[in-house]
This record gives C-alpha cells, sequence and structure tokens, in this order.
C-alpha cells in the first residue's frame, strides 16, 4: 500500500482523524509531520510502500532530522537543523500514524514499538519581568479603541496564561464577572478565573472600545478587517515589542504563558489548580513550568549560600603582591 497519493494510507489516517473530531491544528500538524516522513523515506531510503517500512528506515529518518537542515517536507537544504524537542514531536506523530495502521490490519507488525524518540532537551523557557510586562503596557495608547483592545489583550495573556487561539476564539458571551470560559485543545471547555481588574477593563472594553465591523459579531477580539486571527495578534504583540523598546527581549505568544505560570507558582499557586486553568490533559506536563520555577528559585538563594561566602576575599586580595 502507497504511503501518499489519494488511496494512500496517510491519506486515510488523516481522514480517520477528523471522523474523531480532531481540531483543525492537530489534522494540519500530524499531515506536515507525516509528509516530512513520506519524503525522507523515499529520499533517504528508498521506500514508498507502507509494508516496506521498518525501524532501520525510521531510525535513519530520526537520525537525518537530527543532523541535517530541512525545510518542511521537500527536503530542501535550511539553515538550522531541527531541536531534538522538534524532532521528539515528528517521532510522536508517526507513532502515532503506524499503531493506527497496525490496528487497522494495513501491516503485520508495528515498526515503530521499538523506535525510541531521541532524549528531550531540558532548557529553561524564557518568561518576561514585571519591568518588561509594565514597558509593554505603557506603549498602549489607552485614548484610542485600538489601543485600548491591545492594552486589555496582554493584560488577559498575563493574567490567565491562554494560548493564542484560545484568544482568538474567545466570544463576548465567555466573559463572565470573574472568569472566562476558553474552549481549548482537544475541542475541551474549561473555566480560568481572571482578576477583579482585568474583569472591569474586559467591561469597558466591551461596552466602550468594541466596534465590530457587522452587526450581531460573536468574537471578543475584532479589528478593522473583523474578528482578529492568530497572525493578526502576533504582528500586535510584534509592534508592541517595537514601541516599548524590548528587541532584544524574545517574545514570542508562548512567552506569556510561561510568564503566567511562573508568576503563577511564585505567588503561592498551587500545581494541580495551575494545571487545570492552563488547560493541561496531565499535571505532568504543567511540572515542566514547576522545573523552570524551581531552578529560578535556586538562582535567587544562590548568593545566600554560596561557600564563597565564608571566604575573606579583601583579606585574600591584600596578601597577594602583584609581580613586576
Amino acid at each position: 500500500m502507497q504511503l501518499e497519493g489519494k488511496h494512500g494510507a496517510i491519506r486515510h489516517f488523516l481522514m480517520d482523524c477528523e471522523i474523531k473530531s480532531r481540531t483543525s491544528p492537530t489534522l494540519q500538524s500530524y499531515e506536515h509531520h507525516l509528509r516530512v516522513l513520506s519524503s525522507l523515506l523515499q529520499e533517504v531510503c528508498e521506500v514508498t510502500e507502507l509494508e516496506q517500512v521498518t525501524v532501520i528506515h525510521l531510525r535513519q529518518c530520526v537520525q537525518y532530522l537530527l543532523t541535517k537542515p530541512v525545510r518542511s517536507a521537500s527536503l530542501r537544504p535550511n539553515d538550522t537543523v531541527l531541536s531534538t524537542n522538534s524532532v521528539r514531536g515528528h517521532v510522536r506523530v508517526w507513532k502515532a500514524f503506524f499503531t493506527w495502521c497496525f490496528r487497522e490490519e494495513l501491516i503485520d507488525v508495528n515498526p515503530t514499538v521499538r523506535l525510541t524518540p531521541p532524549k528531550p532537551e531540558k532548557r529553561i523557557k524564557p518568561t518576561l519581568s514585571p519591568e518588561h510586562i509594565e514597558k509593554m503596557l505603557n506603549s498602549c495608547d489607552l485614548s484610542t479603541d485600538m489601543g485600548f483592545r491591545d492594552y486589555v489583550i496582554l493584560l488577559l495573556l498575563f493574567d490567565t496564561g491562554i494560548r493564542l487561539a484560545e484568544i482568538c476564539a474567545l466570544k463576548v458571551r465567555d466573559v463572565q464577572d470573574t472568569y472566562i470560559k476558553v474552549y481549548g485543545k482537544g475541542r475541551r471547555e474549561r473555566e480560568v478565573g481572571i482578576h477583579p481588574e482585568v474583569s472591569k477593563l474586559l467591561w469597558k472594553y466591551i461596552h466602550k472600545h468594541r466596534f465590530p465591523q457587522k452587526e450581531g459579531e460573536v468574537y471578543l477580539f475584532v479589528g478593522r478587517r473583523g474578528p482578529l486571527h492568530k497572525t493578526g495578534l502576533q504582528e500586535i504583540l510584534e509592534r508592541i515589542q517595537r514601541a516599548s523598546g524590548l528587541g532584544d527581549v524574545h517574545i514570542s505568544p508562548h512567552v506569556f504563558r510561561h510568564t503566567f505560570a511562573k508568576m503563577y507558582l511564585e505567588r503561592g499557586g498551587d500545581l494541580f489548580s495551575l494545571s487545570r486553568e492552563m488547560g493541561h490533559s496531565d499535571v505532568s506536563i504543567t511540572k515542566i513550568y514547576l522545573e523552570d520555577f524551581s531552578s529560578s528559585q535556586a538562582r535567587k538563594e544562590h548568593t545566600t549560600y554560596s561557600p564563597v561566602g565564608s571566604i575573606n576575599l579583601k583579606k585574600s586580595r591584600m596578601g597577594t603582591k602583584r609581580k613586576k
């Protein structure tokens, strides 16, 4: 059976995922990762048939991604090699695909059973400081409708840690006095608390600064051409970054999420509540943020507990004569 094509295994896998109500971003991610796999199998391993794929072929594909720069599914050279964590994302999708093929009895053996993903990188996720946040908020012109809207969006990101797509999906009816209803990954709905000051500003935005292009517009955040989408929201964040003079600070939509999680824990919030508010399916996912938090706290206490504190450095330097 062919991997690609109208009657290929990949197409039928994606079709089944769509029937199971997988979200559009999930389907796009699956398709991208499987197109990369198909191209790698064909160009690196000279394999085009589903039944021909072995764990050796898949390991060759993993090694290629770890060592060769690629772009999308075309395998055209690019400047950078994928990170280990990105390669792990590819392997997860490949495993899901071949497990599905095995269950559908398209193959007799699942070649991913013995496929081990590369060891994950443990990097401290970048976060914003209170000073960064204040500069970004101060760059918004509250005398204009758009400036007030951007101000509220920033505060909502900092206050809730919700994803960019979740902000775009918010509707006016989702805003309550003390919380917002959020529709997250896996089509799961959850309630996320909001600070009283943010609640007041949301109310003011809705009733004074929100001017939709069409009557009856249901989406909360709108622009001159209609509801805000992810690209439009990313452009707003980039514009705010430039206006606030934070060009040397790493700012991305997920940085706001990391910042919220870290500050939530620093202020005494518990991990289980944080996991629910962030929309994680398992608390083990949220523990990643706890690792960053613990590392940061240990660094702040370093001066107090460093062995260097027991040494009289001034006396040591006085006893050292400069050689001429």
